[in-house]
């Protein structure tokens, strides 16, 4: 079927679906409804108590700056971002904590259900199918649970397979789109960074299977992870680090245990580049978060290596990686379900990556006490490894003292002494 077989309408018909205390679920990172957003903040004198849950906002939309729109709109923000922390405080926006796994679920679970899903996909296809494209950590799962769906039929959207193709029949109104995809710029790693990735890619096995996450450290590791062999990939976001690591051969998924040879992640974030390269490509499925995120199917691929980073680490393992003090920064996302499902893995390793210091070296990431109101995202009894620029701690199966000199041993030399004064008044050891 082609796009001329679609009967497009205006955003304004689609508005309409909305009602005063309508709950709305609108698709995330490049896969977000860009004429919903948009939009959004003309239409607020029509409704009153309307929820909104969204998840990696790619820029402040006027909707959620606007102050005057807390008398019309509650944003649920699943996971911050840099362009939209900033905004919260005011009384209507506000983070929903919950692991990546549970976030369709959760939303299904809601007391009045889901009147509205807003989100993106490709051009039809001959057979009738679109395919919502880059993300489908809730989107296909919400999508079947909404009152009425509505999507933004976008030529830049790539279609792609594992679960994310939606039958015409299944959407209420289409919208005609062609906005840019929101990208994600590769983040720029220096010599620390380098030196941290060195000690993680001593970690990862030939024939292993990956989970990165975002940053600086990661596409660190990516690149040094170029000389290793049959690397396989299951992980929430597929970015470029993976396509860079596919498409110079060291990943093959010849030995993952599940889905071999397949790219398997819940949401594509990237470049421009990223998004072609999964755009109809057979080695690349992107399925639901409940299903790559739960921390049993994790377990099942073979030496599952996770890797994360953090904020701040404890002496006797507790993680933070969402928070400054109370501030949000961004949230738990899939953290703990891949730290935690990489260690039911044979030969498995969750591993959290942190330089020691803030970036100004003034202040250590390892610390006898997180900061009040630091959020716990990984709790120590299911904390495994930890990295720094100075070596690798193993906590997992460690006593508290024991785990205090790991830490100790991987913290800046110049707060070694303060942090063993704490860690003895604090009697653990």
């Amino acid at each position: 079927m082609s796009k001329a077989q679609v009967t497009f309408k205006d955003v304004s018909e689609a508005f309409d679906l909305i009602k005063s205390g309508s709950t709305i679920v609108t698709a995330m990172a490049a896969a977000e409804p860009q004429l919903f957003w948009s939009n959004l903040h003309q239409k607020a004198q029509k409704f009153s108590n309307v929820r909104i849950f969204c998840a990696n906002p790619s820029r402040p939309w006027p909707a959620i700056a606007d102050d005057s729109m807390g008398d019309h709109f509650e944003f649920v923000i699943m996971f911050m971002t840099c362009a939209i922390r900033k905004l919260q405080g005011r009384g209507f926006v506000h983070y929903m904590p919950q692991h990546l796994s549970r976030w369709s679920q959760n939303l299904k679970d809601r007391t009045g259900g889901i009147d509205v899903f807003w989100g993106s996909c490709s051009v039809p296809d001959k057979r009738g199918f679109v395919s919502l494209g880059t993300s489908n950590c809730y989107e296909s799962e919400v999508l079947r649970a909404a009152k009425y769906v509505v999507l933004e039929v976008n030529p830049n959207m790539p279609s792609t397979f594992g679960g994310t193709e939606v039958a015409l029949d299944e959407v209420d109104i289409f919208i005609e789109s062609n906005s840019p995809l929101p990208e994600v710029p590769p983040a720029l790693f220096g010599d620390i960074e380098e030196k941290i990735a060195s000690y993680v890619v001593d970690l990862v096995p030939d024939g292993a299977t990956l989970q990165l996450g975002i940053g600086a450290i990661p596409n660190a590791v990516g690149k040094l992870l170029k000389n290793k062999k049959d690397l396989g990939v299951h992980t929430e976001m597929i970015n470029d680090a993976f396509m860079d690591l596919y498409l110079s051969g060291v990943i093959t998924g010849r030995q993952k245990s599940i889905w071999p040879r397949k790219i398997v992640g819940a949401f594509a974030y990237g470049s421009r580049a990223l998004y072609d390269f999964v755009s109809e490509n057979p080695v690349v499925e992107i399925h639901p978060a409940s299903v790559v995120n739960d921390p049993y199917r994790i377990g099942r691929n073979h030496k599952m290596i996770s890797l994360n980073s953090a904020v701040e680490v404890d002496l006797t393992g507790q993680i933070c990686s969402e928070s400054v003090g109370h501030k949000e920064l961004s949230g738990v996302g899939g953290a703990a379900d891949t730290h935690i499902g990489a260690q039911r893995s044979p030969g498995g390793r969750g591993i959290i990556a942190i330089s020691s210091t803030m970036k100004d070296g003034t202040r250590s990431k390892i610390v006898s006490t997180l900061q009040p109101g630091a959020k716990v995202s990984i709790s120590r009894n299911d904390v495994d490894t930890i990295v720094t620029e100075y070596g690798v701690a193993q906590l997992k199966g460690k006593t508290v003292p024991e785990r205090i000199r790991e830490m100790i041993g991987v913290a800046h030399p110049q707060f070694r002494d303060l942090l063993l004064k704490e860690a003895r008044e604090l009697l653990y050891i």
